[in-house]
């Protein structure tokens, strides 16, 4: 028997419609928006993550989309060895498209800070 697309729909939907994961230990890891000290904090790199889209935002809520886009950005910071993470930018590139969010783009600056749970980067384990 053959399922009819139609069943295959809400399927599809609620896979797409998922946020992101936090993986195990990038708990400690803070997301920030102003610039850390430089007394304390050592720069690791740069990274971005970027959820939802034209046709996944539009099953996601605006809370769901930032929530999934900020787990993405720590689960990076944390791979990198990263405990804090200093947002520059942050941006829906479909705003003039639709009202509601749809998609979320994090850009940031990736810091071990001391006097905060240090993670190690996967290259250390």
């Amino acid at each position: 028997m053959m399922l009819k697309p139609i069943f295959l729909i809400p399927i599809v939907i609620s896979i797409i419609s998922c946020a992101i994961p936090l993986q195990e230990g990038a708990e400690i890891v803070q997301l920030i928006y102003t610039r850390p000290k430089e007394e304390g904090c050592r720069f690791i790199g740069q990274t971005s993550a970027s959820d939802g889209g034209m046709v996944s935002g539009d099953f996601m809520s605006d809370a769901k989309i930032y929530r999934s886009t900020a787990n993405l950005m720590k689960n990076k910071a944390y791979e990198m060895g990263g405990n804090v993470v200093y947002i520059e930018q942050q941006f829906n590139k479909n705003k003039k498209l639709t009202k509601t969010m749809t998609n979320q783009t994090m850009l940031g600056f990736v810091y071990q800070c001391k006097n905060l749970e240090q993670a190690q980067s996967k290259a250390d384990q």
